[in-house]
C-alpha cells in the first residue's frame, strides 16, 4: 500500500505545481520577459511607457490576492472555496503576465470556478450581483483561460484538514490541555486562511509541512509534541538526520508564513496608506498592459468569431474525385449486333 507520502508525489500539485524557490523566482522572471516582448510592439505610446519588473507583477498579486479574499468574504464563501480561489490566482499568475491578462477580472473567475473545483454550488447570477459592477459573461470570459493557466490541475491540496488531524492527535496525547490546544487551533487556522495563501509556501511544502510550520508560529511545543526528537542515542543515526530535516523544513516554512501573519489583513493591506501606495503600481499597470487583451469578453467573442468564421473544407463533388475519375449519372446502354445474335435474324413476314 502506498503511503501519504507517495500518493502526495503523485497529485498534480507536487507533479506540476512544486518548484525550489530560485525555479520560481527564474519562471517568473520569465514570465516577465516574455510578456515585455510581446506587448511591446503592440502598444503605440511614444515615448513606450516603463513596464512593471518581477518583483512588481508580485506586489500587485499580492495586492489582488486580499481582494480576491475579501470578495469571498463578502460573499461568504466558506474557507475551502476562497483558499483554492486564491491558489487558482496565484498559479495562474506564475507563467502569465498581470500585464497580459486583467488580474480584477481574473479574480472573480477564480472565486467562481474555486466553486466549482470544489463542488459547491452557487448560481452565477447570484455571484455576479454580489460583486458590483459585474455580469454573468464577465466572469465566464476568463475561465477557459484560467484552465489553461492552471494547466487543468484542479485537484488543491489544503492543509486545513492535515491541522484538523493533528489536533485531535493532540487532544488525544494531552487530555488535559484542551483549551490550551483548542486556542492553539483557532489562531493557526487564521494563519492558513492568510499567511499561507499570500505567500509561497504552497510552491514549496507539502500541507503537512505548512500546517506544522502554522502550528509552530502558535504553540512551538505542540510541534514537539507531535514530531518528538528520537530516543537518546539514536540522534546520531538515520532516524535523527530525519528528524532533523523535518524540523528544518518546518522552521523554513514558518519564515515565510511569518512574512504575512494575520494581523496585516487589517494593519496594512486595509489601511488607507497601503491602498494609496499601490496606486502608483496600479497606474504603471494601466500604461503597460496588453491592448488586446484588456476586455476579456470582447476578446472571448472575437476568438468566437475567428473559429465559427474559419473556411470550411469543400466537400467531394461525388464519386468521381473519390475515384479519380468521372462517371456519368445515366446507365450506357450496350448496342447490340443483330447480326451477331445467337438466335439469328429476325423472321420475315
Amino acid at each position: 500500500m502506498a503511503t501519504e507520502d507517495e500518493r502526495y508525489r503523485q497529485s498534480s500539485q507536487y507533479r506540476l505545481w512544486s518548484f525550489t524557490r530560485a525555479g520560481l523566482q527564474d519562471l517568473r522572471a520569465k514570465t516577465n520577459s516574455l510578456a515585455k516582448q510581446q506587448i511591446a510592439p503592440r502598444l503605440t505610446a511614444n515615448p513606450p511607457p516603463e513596464f512593471l519588473t518581477a518583483e512588481e507583477e508580485i506586489r500587485l498579486v499580492r495586492f489582488h490576492t486580499i481582494e480576491l479574499i475579501q470578495a469571498a468574504q463578502f460573499c461568504e464563501l466558506p474557507t475551502e472555496i476562497r483558499s483554492t480561489a486564491a491558489v487558482f490566482f496565484r498559479r495562474f499568475y506564475v507563467t502569465n503576465s498581470v500585464m497580459t491578462y486583467p488580474p480584477t477580472e481574473l479574480l472573480k473567475t477564480s472565486l467562481f470556478f474555486g466553486c466549482k473545483a470544489e463542488g459547491y454550488y452557487i448560481r452565477l447570477s447570484r455571484l455576479s450581483e454580489k460583486l458590483s459592477g459585474t455580469t454573468s459573461e464577465q466572469i465566464l470570459a476568463g475561465e477557459f483561460l484560467l484552465c489553461q493557466g492552471v494547466r487543468f490541475a484542479f485537484d488543491v491540496r489544503h492543509p486545513l484538514r492535515a491541522l484538523d488531524g493533528a489536533i485531535l492527535e493532540l487532544q488525544q496525547r494531552l487530555p488535559d490541555e484542551q483549551s490550551r490546544i483548542n486556542k492553539a487551533h483557532v489562531r493557526a487556522r487564521e494563519v492558513l486562511k492568510f499567511s499561507a495563501l499570500l505567500t509561497d509556501v504552497y510552491f514549496h511544502y507539502t500541507p503537512s509541512q505548512i500546517m506544522m510550520a502554522a502550528l509552530q508560529m502558535v504553540d512551538k511545543t505542540l510541534v514537539d509534541v507531535l514530531v518528538p526528537a528520537p530516543p537518546s542515542g539514536a540522534g546520531d543515526g538515520a532516524a535523527g538526520e530525519m528528524h532533523k530535516k523535518i524540523i528544518e523544513a518546518i522552521a523554513s516554512c514558518r519564515v515565510m508564513l511569518e512574512e504575512e501573519p494575520p494581523e496585516r489583513m487589517s494593519s496594512y493591506w486595509e489601511t488607507p496608506e497601503t491602498i494609496k501606495s499601490m496606486k502608483p503600481l496600479r497606474k504603471k499597470l494601466q500604461r503597460c498592459r496588453d491592448p488586446d487583451r484588456v476586455d476579456l469578453v470582447a476578446l472571448q467573442k472575437a476568438r468566437r468569431e475567428q473559429a465559427l468564421n474559419k473556411e470550411k473544407k469543400p466537400a467531394g463533388s461525388g464519386e468521381g474525385e473519390l475515384f479519380g475519375e468521372a462517371i456519368s449519372r445515366e446507365v450506357k446502354r450496350r448496342k447490340v449486333d443483330t447480326a451477331d445474335d445467337v438466335f439469328g435474324p429476325p423472321m420475315p413476314l
